[in-house]
Protein backbone atom coordinates (compact mmCIF):
# COMPACT_ATOMS: atom_id res chain seq x y z
CA UNK A 1 0.00 0.00 0.00
CA UNK A 2 2.81 2.37 0.95
CA UNK A 3 4.50 1.71 -2.41
CA UNK A 4 1.24 2.43 -4.23
CA UNK A 5 0.89 5.78 -2.46
CA UNK A 6 4.50 6.72 -3.29
CA UNK A 7 3.95 5.76 -6.94
CA UNK A 8 0.77 7.87 -7.07
CA UNK A 9 2.56 10.85 -5.49
CA UNK A 10 5.40 10.61 -8.01
CA UNK A 11 2.89 10.38 -10.88
CA UNK A 12 0.99 13.42 -9.60
CA UNK A 13 4.21 15.41 -9.25
CA UNK A 14 5.27 14.49 -12.77
CA UNK A 15 1.96 15.39 -14.37
CA UNK A 16 1.07 18.54 -12.37
CA UNK A 17 2.20 21.92 -13.72
CA UNK A 18 5.43 23.17 -12.18
CA UNK A 19 3.65 26.43 -11.34
CA UNK A 20 0.32 28.09 -11.95
CA UNK A 21 0.22 31.15 -14.18
CA UNK A 22 -0.52 34.46 -12.48
CA UNK A 23 -4.03 35.63 -13.39
CA UNK A 24 -4.91 39.22 -14.29
CA UNK A 25 -8.39 40.39 -15.23
CA UNK A 26 -8.55 43.64 -17.22
CA UNK A 27 -11.86 45.49 -17.35
CA UNK A 28 -12.69 47.30 -20.60
CA UNK A 29 -15.55 48.85 -22.51
CA UNK A 30 -15.22 46.71 -25.69
CA UNK A 31 -13.77 48.56 -28.69
CA UNK A 32 -10.76 48.37 -31.02
CA UNK A 33 -8.62 49.69 -28.15
CA UNK A 34 -8.72 46.12 -26.85
CA UNK A 35 -6.65 45.03 -29.85
CA UNK A 36 -3.31 44.72 -27.99
CA UNK A 37 -4.89 42.69 -25.18
CA UNK A 38 -6.71 40.41 -27.59
CA UNK A 39 -3.64 39.83 -29.73
CA UNK A 40 -1.44 39.16 -26.68
CA UNK A 41 -3.95 36.61 -25.39
CA UNK A 42 -4.52 34.83 -28.69
CA UNK A 43 -0.89 34.75 -29.82
CA UNK A 44 0.33 33.51 -26.45
CA UNK A 45 2.35 36.58 -25.45
CA UNK A 46 0.84 36.56 -21.95
CA UNK A 47 1.36 32.82 -21.68
CA UNK A 48 5.03 33.34 -22.52
CA UNK A 49 5.22 35.61 -19.46
CA UNK A 50 3.41 33.03 -17.27
CA UNK A 51 0.28 35.17 -17.14
CA UNK A 52 -3.31 34.11 -17.61
CA UNK A 53 -5.03 37.28 -18.83
CA UNK A 54 -8.77 37.72 -19.20
CA UNK A 55 -10.82 40.65 -20.49
CA UNK A 56 -13.97 41.55 -18.52
CA UNK A 57 -16.42 43.66 -20.56
CA UNK A 58 -18.24 46.58 -18.89
CA UNK A 59 -20.82 49.06 -20.15
CA UNK A 60 -18.94 52.19 -19.00
CA UNK A 61 -15.68 53.14 -17.30
CA UNK A 62 -17.75 54.41 -14.37
CA UNK A 63 -18.91 50.84 -13.75
CA UNK A 64 -15.29 49.70 -13.39
CA UNK A 65 -13.98 52.46 -11.11
CA UNK A 66 -15.58 51.25 -7.84
CA UNK A 67 -14.18 47.75 -8.43
CA UNK A 68 -10.75 49.23 -9.13
CA UNK A 69 -10.91 51.36 -5.99
CA UNK A 70 -11.77 48.33 -3.83
CA UNK A 71 -9.07 46.22 -5.43
CA UNK A 72 -11.58 43.75 -6.90
CA UNK A 73 -10.17 44.57 -10.35
CA UNK A 74 -6.42 44.90 -10.89
CA UNK A 75 -6.54 46.82 -14.18
CA UNK A 76 -8.91 48.63 -16.49
CA UNK A 77 -8.73 50.28 -19.87
CA UNK A 78 -10.25 53.72 -20.10
CA UNK A 79 -10.21 57.08 -21.80
CA UNK A 80 -8.74 60.19 -20.28
CA UNK A 81 -11.54 62.12 -18.55
CA UNK A 82 -12.56 64.32 -15.65
CA UNK A 83 -13.51 61.16 -13.77
CA UNK A 84 -9.92 59.88 -13.82
CA UNK A 85 -8.40 63.19 -12.72
CA UNK A 86 -10.93 63.56 -9.91
CA UNK A 87 -10.40 59.95 -8.79
CA UNK A 88 -6.67 60.51 -8.41
CA UNK A 89 -7.18 63.87 -6.70
CA UNK A 90 -9.49 62.13 -4.19
CA UNK A 91 -6.76 59.64 -3.37
CA UNK A 92 -8.24 56.57 -5.08
CA UNK A 93 -5.56 53.90 -5.71
CA UNK A 94 -5.41 54.33 -9.49
CA UNK A 95 -2.48 54.98 -11.80
CA UNK A 96 -2.34 55.30 -15.61
CA UNK A 97 0.69 53.34 -16.86
CA UNK A 98 0.68 52.50 -20.58
CA UNK A 99 -0.78 53.98 -23.75
CA UNK A 100 -3.80 52.31 -25.34
CA UNK A 101 -4.86 54.88 -27.95
CA UNK A 102 -3.57 58.22 -29.19
CA UNK A 103 -4.40 60.59 -32.02
CA UNK A 104 -5.20 60.01 -34.79
CA UNK A 105 -8.23 58.06 -33.62
CA UNK A 106 -10.54 59.45 -36.32
CA UNK A 107 -13.10 61.20 -34.14
CA UNK A 108 -15.16 63.00 -36.76
CA UNK A 109 -16.70 66.41 -36.18
CA UNK A 110 -19.90 66.02 -38.18
CA UNK A 111 -22.45 68.79 -38.88
CA UNK A 112 -25.91 68.35 -40.35
CA UNK A 113 -26.03 68.50 -44.11
CA UNK A 114 -28.36 71.52 -44.11
CA UNK A 115 -25.45 73.61 -42.84
CA UNK A 116 -23.12 72.67 -45.70
CA UNK A 117 -23.35 76.10 -47.33
CA UNK A 118 -22.88 77.95 -44.04
CA UNK A 119 -20.19 75.90 -42.27
CA UNK A 120 -16.92 75.85 -44.18
CA UNK A 121 -14.45 75.96 -41.27
CA UNK A 122 -14.24 75.88 -37.48
CA UNK A 123 -14.94 79.60 -37.12
CA UNK A 124 -18.37 79.00 -38.68
CA UNK A 125 -19.43 76.77 -35.75
CA UNK A 126 -20.24 79.73 -33.52
CA UNK A 127 -23.80 79.65 -32.22
CA UNK A 128 -24.48 76.03 -33.20
CA UNK A 129 -25.79 73.24 -30.94
CA UNK A 130 -23.67 70.11 -30.45
CA UNK A 131 -24.25 66.71 -28.93
CA UNK A 132 -21.36 65.57 -26.70
CA UNK A 133 -21.09 62.14 -25.12
CA UNK A 134 -20.71 63.50 -21.57
CA UNK A 135 -19.90 66.70 -19.73
CA UNK A 136 -16.24 66.43 -18.82
CA UNK A 137 -15.62 63.71 -21.38
CA UNK A 138 -13.25 63.42 -24.29
CA UNK A 139 -15.67 64.68 -26.94
CA UNK A 140 -16.15 67.91 -24.97
CA UNK A 141 -12.39 68.37 -24.75
CA UNK A 142 -11.98 67.71 -28.48
CA UNK A 143 -14.74 70.13 -29.40
CA UNK A 144 -13.39 72.77 -27.02
CA UNK A 145 -9.81 72.51 -28.29
CA UNK A 146 -11.01 72.56 -31.91
CA UNK A 147 -12.96 75.77 -31.23
CA UNK A 148 -9.93 77.31 -29.50
CA UNK A 149 -7.86 76.67 -32.63
CA UNK A 150 -10.09 79.26 -34.37
CA UNK A 151 -10.19 81.72 -31.49
CA UNK A 152 -13.53 80.47 -30.14
CA UNK A 153 -14.46 78.49 -27.03
CA UNK A 154 -17.19 76.18 -25.76
CA UNK A 155 -18.99 79.30 -24.53
CA UNK A 156 -19.56 80.19 -28.19
CA UNK A 157 -21.67 77.08 -28.82
CA UNK A 158 -24.45 75.19 -27.05
CA UNK A 159 -23.84 71.61 -25.91
CA UNK A 160 -26.15 68.82 -24.78
CA UNK A 161 -25.18 65.36 -23.46
CA UNK A 162 -26.18 62.55 -25.81
CA UNK A 163 -24.87 59.05 -26.41
CA UNK A 164 -23.15 58.80 -29.78
CA UNK A 165 -25.87 56.61 -31.26
CA UNK A 166 -28.50 59.13 -30.12
CA UNK A 167 -26.44 62.07 -31.36
CA UNK A 168 -26.09 60.48 -34.82
CA UNK A 169 -29.87 60.27 -35.07
CA UNK A 170 -30.20 63.82 -33.72
CA UNK A 171 -27.89 65.17 -36.44
CA UNK A 172 -30.08 63.54 -39.05
CA UNK A 173 -33.30 64.93 -37.57
CA UNK A 174 -31.86 68.41 -36.99
CA UNK A 175 -32.30 68.17 -33.20
CA UNK A 176 -28.62 69.12 -32.96
CA UNK A 177 -26.37 70.82 -35.47
CA UNK A 178 -23.44 68.48 -35.01
CA UNK A 179 -21.33 66.32 -32.78
CA UNK A 180 -17.98 64.61 -32.28
CA UNK A 181 -18.18 60.90 -33.14
CA UNK A 182 -15.86 57.94 -32.71
CA UNK A 183 -15.99 55.23 -35.41
CA UNK A 184 -18.36 53.72 -36.42
CA UNK A 185 -20.78 56.40 -35.14
CA UNK A 186 -19.27 59.01 -37.48
CA UNK A 187 -20.37 56.87 -40.40
CA UNK A 188 -23.82 56.52 -38.84
CA UNK A 189 -24.11 60.30 -38.43
CA UNK A 190 -23.08 60.90 -42.05
CA UNK A 191 -25.55 58.29 -43.31
CA UNK A 192 -28.27 59.94 -41.21
CA UNK A 193 -27.71 63.21 -43.04
CA UNK A 194 -24.50 64.73 -41.73
CA UNK A 195 -21.33 66.09 -43.29
CA UNK A 196 -17.79 65.45 -42.04
CA UNK A 197 -16.11 68.80 -41.37
CA UNK A 198 -12.81 67.51 -39.93
CA UNK A 199 -11.28 64.97 -37.56
CA UNK A 200 -11.44 66.70 -34.20
CA UNK A 201 -8.65 64.71 -32.56
CA UNK A 202 -6.33 65.76 -35.39
CA UNK A 203 -7.09 69.42 -34.64
CA UNK A 204 -6.08 69.06 -30.98
CA UNK A 205 -2.62 70.20 -29.95
CA UNK A 206 -0.63 68.76 -28.23
CA UNK A 207 -1.16 65.39 -29.89
CA UNK A 208 -3.89 63.81 -27.86
CA UNK A 209 -3.54 60.98 -25.36
CA UNK A 210 -6.89 59.22 -25.75
CA UNK A 211 -6.85 56.07 -23.66
CA UNK A 212 -4.59 53.93 -21.52
CA UNK A 213 -4.46 51.09 -19.04
CA UNK A 214 -4.85 51.93 -15.35
CA UNK A 215 -3.73 49.73 -12.47
CA UNK A 216 -4.71 49.54 -8.81
CA UNK A 217 -1.70 50.95 -6.96
CA UNK A 218 -2.07 48.58 -3.97
CA UNK A 219 -2.06 45.58 -6.32
CA UNK A 220 0.93 46.95 -8.26
CA UNK A 221 2.94 47.53 -5.07
CA UNK A 222 2.49 43.85 -4.18
CA UNK A 223 3.15 42.57 -7.72
CA UNK A 224 5.92 44.69 -9.32
CA UNK A 225 7.50 41.82 -11.28
CA UNK A 226 4.11 40.64 -12.53
CA UNK A 227 3.27 44.19 -13.65
CA UNK A 228 6.51 44.36 -15.64
CA UNK A 229 5.87 40.97 -17.26
CA UNK A 230 2.38 42.15 -18.17
CA UNK A 231 3.83 45.27 -19.82
CA UNK A 232 6.19 43.14 -21.95
CA UNK A 233 3.34 40.96 -23.23
CA UNK A 234 1.10 43.99 -23.76
CA UNK A 235 3.71 45.81 -25.88
CA UNK A 236 4.10 42.72 -28.06
CA UNK A 237 0.31 42.77 -28.49
CA UNK A 238 0.37 46.51 -29.25
CA UNK A 239 2.84 45.95 -32.07
CA UNK A 240 0.72 43.10 -33.44
CA UNK A 241 -2.32 45.41 -33.40
CA UNK A 242 -0.49 48.29 -35.09
CA UNK A 243 0.68 46.00 -37.89
CA UNK A 244 -2.97 45.19 -38.58
CA UNK A 245 -4.12 48.80 -38.15
CA UNK A 246 -1.66 49.79 -40.88
CA UNK A 247 -3.06 47.10 -43.21
CA UNK A 248 -0.27 44.61 -42.58
CA UNK A 249 -0.32 40.88 -43.31
CA UNK A 250 -2.22 40.11 -40.09
CA UNK A 251 -5.18 42.44 -40.83
CA UNK A 252 -7.66 39.62 -41.49
CA UNK A 253 -6.47 37.75 -38.40
CA UNK A 254 -7.09 40.82 -36.23
CA UNK A 255 -10.55 41.37 -37.71
CA UNK A 256 -11.43 37.75 -36.90
CA UNK A 257 -10.31 38.33 -33.30
CA UNK A 258 -12.40 41.50 -33.00
CA UNK A 259 -15.44 39.54 -34.19
CA UNK A 260 -14.64 36.82 -31.63
CA UNK A 261 -14.34 39.21 -28.67
CA UNK A 262 -16.75 41.99 -29.62
CA UNK A 263 -20.55 42.04 -29.42
CA UNK A 264 -20.37 43.31 -33.04
CA UNK A 265 -20.24 40.21 -35.26
CA UNK A 266 -20.16 41.88 -38.68
CA UNK A 267 -16.63 41.66 -40.11
CA UNK A 268 -17.42 44.48 -42.53
CA UNK A 269 -17.76 46.93 -39.63
CA UNK A 270 -14.14 46.37 -38.59
CA UNK A 271 -12.88 46.05 -42.16
CA UNK A 272 -14.35 49.40 -43.20
CA UNK A 273 -13.74 51.54 -40.11
CA UNK A 274 -10.58 53.48 -39.34
CA UNK A 275 -8.69 51.95 -36.40
CA UNK A 276 -7.20 54.12 -33.69
CA UNK A 277 -3.46 54.60 -33.42
CA UNK A 278 -1.41 53.80 -30.34
CA UNK A 279 2.21 54.11 -29.28
CA UNK A 280 3.82 50.72 -30.01
CA UNK A 281 6.40 51.51 -27.33
CA UNK A 282 3.68 52.18 -24.76
CA UNK A 283 4.73 55.76 -24.07
CA UNK A 284 2.15 58.06 -22.51
CA UNK A 285 1.97 61.69 -23.67
CA UNK A 286 2.51 63.52 -20.39
CA UNK A 287 2.05 66.87 -22.16
CA UNK A 288 -1.38 65.85 -23.42
CA UNK A 289 -2.52 64.54 -20.02
CA UNK A 290 -1.58 67.78 -18.32
CA UNK A 291 -3.24 69.83 -21.07
CA UNK A 292 -6.47 67.89 -20.63
CA UNK A 293 -6.36 68.34 -16.88
CA UNK A 294 -5.80 72.09 -17.33
CA UNK A 295 -8.71 72.29 -19.79
CA UNK A 296 -11.11 70.63 -17.35
CA UNK A 297 -9.88 72.84 -14.52
CA UNK A 298 -10.60 75.93 -16.63
CA UNK A 299 -14.10 74.58 -17.23
CA UNK A 300 -14.58 74.34 -13.47
CA UNK A 301 -14.85 70.54 -13.38
CA UNK A 302 -11.77 70.05 -11.19
CA UNK A 303 -11.10 71.62 -7.83
CA UNK A 304 -7.57 70.19 -7.59
CA UNK A 305 -4.88 69.64 -10.20
CA UNK A 306 -3.08 66.36 -9.49
CA UNK A 307 0.72 66.37 -10.00
CA UNK A 308 1.99 64.32 -12.93
CA UNK A 309 3.71 61.73 -10.76
CA UNK A 310 0.39 60.78 -9.17
CA UNK A 311 -1.32 60.51 -12.56
CA UNK A 312 1.18 58.34 -14.47
CA UNK A 313 3.71 55.59 -13.79
CA UNK A 314 5.95 55.43 -16.86
CA UNK A 315 8.16 52.73 -15.34
CA UNK A 316 6.48 49.51 -16.60
CA UNK A 317 6.46 50.63 -20.24
CA UNK A 318 10.05 51.89 -20.01
CA UNK A 319 11.28 48.60 -18.53
CA UNK A 320 9.37 46.58 -21.13
CA UNK A 321 10.86 48.74 -23.88
CA UNK A 322 14.37 48.14 -22.49
CA UNK A 323 13.74 44.40 -22.78
CA UNK A 324 12.06 44.37 -26.21
CA UNK A 325 13.78 47.28 -27.92
CA UNK A 326 11.93 50.00 -29.84
CA UNK A 327 9.24 49.12 -32.35
CA UNK A 328 9.95 49.39 -36.06
CA UNK A 329 8.67 52.71 -37.41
Amino acid sequence: MRGLLISFALFAAATAPVFAADKIVVGTVPNVGDGPLICAIERGYFKAEDIEADIAPFRTASDMTPLMARGDLAMMGGGVSVSYFNSVARGLPLRYFINRARAPVWHGLVVRAGLADKVKSVKDLKGLRFGISATGGLSEYELGKTLESAGLSLDDVETTSLGMAEAAIAVGSGAVDGGVFAPPFDTAAIKAGGKLLLYADDAVKPRMEVSGLVYNTDWAAKNPALLDRFAVAYLRGARCYMEAARHGANRDEMIDLFVKYSPVKDRAVFADMKWSELDPDGRVSMESLMDQQDFYARRGYLTTRAPLETLVDAGPAARALAKLGPAAR
